[in-house]
């Protein structure tokens, strides 16, 4: 499975709470520990001249309630849960915890308790998923479902460009959902290629420009195809093919139309290198997005070489299940 550590960072908010929603449903599917994390702020990091100790501890216990609370509701749905409270600046200390536990998914909303502002992040989330080097899911607030014990995620739709970054993630999404009710979207978008100019594209270069569609077209087909096949397991996969000039566009607005519960994507796509935190795409798509978005870091390098060269996409497999088998792990 994908994960094993989610995190689930919450700093008393009803906006940070529609996470929670999310973190069970992937916990549920992954058979992963969910790690709960408040951070206080120090009495040296407080924008107050002088705090009274009492209120401050007083203070704390009431977040350990509240954290509390929150493990034993996600405990009577039979998932591990542990909680922390720790001082500091919020976006660091969620990150050196993410270091130290070993935390490979933090799942958390756009904005907190500074509430929704016009920017596409609040700073916190925006320090956080910077800098914590982990794949991460973002929900917009809003749009999270109520009721985790009658929700699950009924269509996924996962961005693919031909790289081995999305073969995996599609392979990681596949695994996940093993065994239940739910149908993956391959979307494929074959950017047109831009001309920009001064004066109109001739005949000829439209021509062109129309061909190498039409080539990058019928690969992407083909490809689809075949990576639908390795994915179909017990559940149903459908690869779909579009066309358009803006790629990252396509896929929230395609997702939107599909009826989709959740976009999973690379953090990288084709073009964009490790060494930034996301790509052009994703990150767009993370910003007009209205529904969740499940981001997947980088495979380490000898990894992605070995898939550069061919290596089978997907190293589990599985025992083949009749079409009609619905049952939950």
């Amino acid at each position: 499975m994908p994960f094993k550590h989610i995190l689930l960072p919450l700093d008393g908010s009803t906006i940070a709470e529609e996470a929670i929603t999310h973190c069970i449903m992937l916990a549920r599917n992954t058979g992963a520990e969910i790690h709960l994390l408040h951070v206080q702020r120090s009495q040296n990091h407080t924008s107050e001249q002088s705090i009274d100790p009492v209120d401050w501890r007083l203070r704390r216990a009431e977040l350990r309630s509240y954290l509390n609370r929150v493990a034993e509701r996600i405990a009577e749905k039979d998932i591990e849960v542990t909680l922390s409270v720790v001082e500091g600046r919020p976006a660091e200390q969620i990150v050196e915890y993410c270091e130290e536990m070993d935390i490979d998914l933090i799942v958390f909303t756009a904005y907190g308790k500074g509430g929704i502002t016009r920017f596409d992040f609040g700073s916190t989330a925006q320090k956080v998923f910077s800098g914590s080097g982990r794949s991460f899911m973002i929900v917009r607030p809003g749009e999270t479902p109520s009721d985790a014990e009658k929700t699950s995620y009924r269509r996924i739709l996962i961005s693919m460009d031909g790289s081995p970054r999305s073969e995996w993630v599609a392979c990681q999404v596949a695994s996940m959902m093993r065994g239940q009710e739910v149908e993956l979207i391959l979307l494929q978008v074959i950017a047109v290629p831009e001309m920009p100019r001064r004066m109109p594209i001739t005949r000829e270069e439209h021509a062109t420009r129309e061909k190498f569609v039409e080539c990058n077209r019928r690969a992407a087909e083909a490809y689809l195809e075949e990576i639908a096949k390795q994915l179909q397991n017990g559940i149903k996969v459908r690869p779909l093919l579009l066309v358009g000039q803006n790629v990252a566009e396509r896929i929230y607005a395609t997702a939107a139309e599909e009826g989709a519960d959740l976009i999973a994507m690379s953090a990288h796509d084709w073009q964009t290198g490790a060494q930034q935190v996301t790509g052009t795409v994703c990150h767009t798509v993370m910003c007009h997005s209205n529904l969740p978005v499940l981001v997947f870091q980088d495979l380490p390098e000898a990894q992605l070489q070995a898939l550069g060269a061919g290596a089978d996409f997907c190293q589990i497999r599985h025992p083949t299940v009749p079409e009609n088998n619905s049952a939950h792990r």
